[in-house]
């Protein structure tokens, strides 16, 4: 009796631990935003601020607005490519997803890659949308994984074209580092797809620690590969969150190999398209000076500072490079750019690169939480309901047959 009721005290621990864990994560979420809102509050503050009475500023007179229409023709450019990417590798691993998924999925990416830093947040949104249109969630994992993998793919080259080609001396300490960087992102996920058994004995051996830690209280489970019929005697014992762990890996490494056995011309395009949308940044940021009337660059260089600002953001330790990314641009662009131009162009520049996307994204998380909320309360409800439909025709039934006295 005492052992069923210290489980249960434990089994209601572990759901109240992972009702903490959502509020943690949502906590971080609007930390994030309120950080990244006073950080590009602040930086924009300080860089209209910089403007002296005489400086140079941009007149109507001066805009060129040709550019501006290429600037709208171009600002699809990257979502596309970002969208047809994961198509190309759903149309392997889960046939059927419509382009217009896809397309959401990735401006929830870009959305919560806002709110967090290193653009390591957005894929728990892309995932979540795809999973909505009937995508598991080990699919939808491998899935913006093999886009992420792409996205390296371009990284990785841009950074061995500054060290091996450039010129530019300011970019060889960063792409050092971003090419250490990514190879070291590369090999875990490699390991992962090649010997998943070997997380599986950290992630376990450490669960098994933490349960000795606390007196071997909480359970352990069982566990199997996923897709196995769970018979025979169990592979390995761990928690429950350590165990959903090693299934995700598990199903990775299953669709990582199921993908390269059929879909390796596939993952050629998935790198091509990652360029592309990569190119699509530089050309924005090129077109941005056009408009406001500069004249004083070339697209090749154009494209070397760009290649500089592309690793920041990505690796900008604060949410979406708030702040870092604005700094940065104020100071690589300013044998370009004249003081009294650079906010506007990096208001210009952040817009058309990452602004507009993640508020398309905010906007499609939003519905869709929504309508989930929606869902779970009018699903409760009729539980609710059904319950008490029962409940009642038991007590008229237990009336209608009660024995009579007499």
């Amino acid at each position: 009796m005492m052992r069923r009721v210290g489980y249960s005290a434990w089994k209601w621990i572990d759901v109240v631990e992972q009702r903490c864990a959502r509020h943690r994560g949502a906590v971080k979420l609007v930390a994030g935003g309120v950080a990244f809102a006073l950080l590009t509050a602040g930086i924009f503050w300080y860089q209209f601020h910089r403007i002296q009475v005489g400086d140079n500023a941009p007149r109507w007179d001066q805009l060129r607005w040709g550019y501006l229409l290429l600037i709208l023709l171009c600002l699809p450019i990257e979502t596309i490519a970002a969208a047809v990417r994961t198509s190309v590798v759903c149309r392997t691993l889960q046939p059927g997803v419509r382009l217009w998924t896809c397309i959401k999925a990735d401006w929830a990416n870009v959305a919560l890659n806002m709110l967090t830093p290193s653009h390591l947040g957005g894929g728990p949104g892309q995932i979540y949308i795809m999973n909505r249109d009937s995508v598991s969630v080990g699919t939808a994992l491998t899935i913006s994984l093999m886009s992420f993998v792409g996205t390296m793919v371009g990284l990785l080259g841009m950074g061995l074209y500054t060290l091996l080609i450039s010129d530019f001396e300011q970019m060889r300490p960063l792409s050092v580092a971003s090419v250490w960087t990514l190879t070291a992102m590369a090999t875990v996920m490699v390991l992962a797809a090649r010997w998943p058994g070997s997380f599986r004995v950290v992630l376990a051996g450490m669960s098994r620690t933490l349960w000795r830690a606390r007196g071997g209280h909480h359970p352990l489970y069982d566990w199997w590969p996923p897709g196995n019929a769970q018979t025979g005697p169990a592979v390995d014992r761990m928690g429950r969150l350590p165990g959903k762990l090693v299934n995700l890996i598990y199903t990775y490494r299953d669709e990582v190999g199921r993908f390269l056995r059929v879909g390796k011309a596939s993952f050629v395009w998935v790198c091509l398209l990652s360029l592309a949308f990569l190119f699509s940044r530089v050309l924005l940021a090129y077109l941005c000076v056009r408009f406001l009337g500069i004249e004083t660059s070339t697209l090749h260089h154009m494209m070397e500072i760009q290649m500089v600002m592309i690793f920041l953001v990505f690796f900008a330790p604060t949410p979406g490079g708030a702040g870092l990314a604005e700094g940065a641009s104020l100071s690589l662009m300013a044998d370009i750019v004249p003081v009294g131009f650079a906010p506007y162009y990096n208001l210009l520049w952040r817009f058309s690169t990452a602004y507009l996307a993640a508020i398309a994204g905010l906007v499609c998380l939003s519905r869709a939480l929504l309508q989930d909320a929606q869902q779970a309360i009018h699903s409760r409800r009729r539980t609710e309901s059904s319950l008490q439909s029962r409940s009642v025709a038991r007590a008229a039934e237990v009336v209608v047959n009660k024995p009579t006295i007499g």
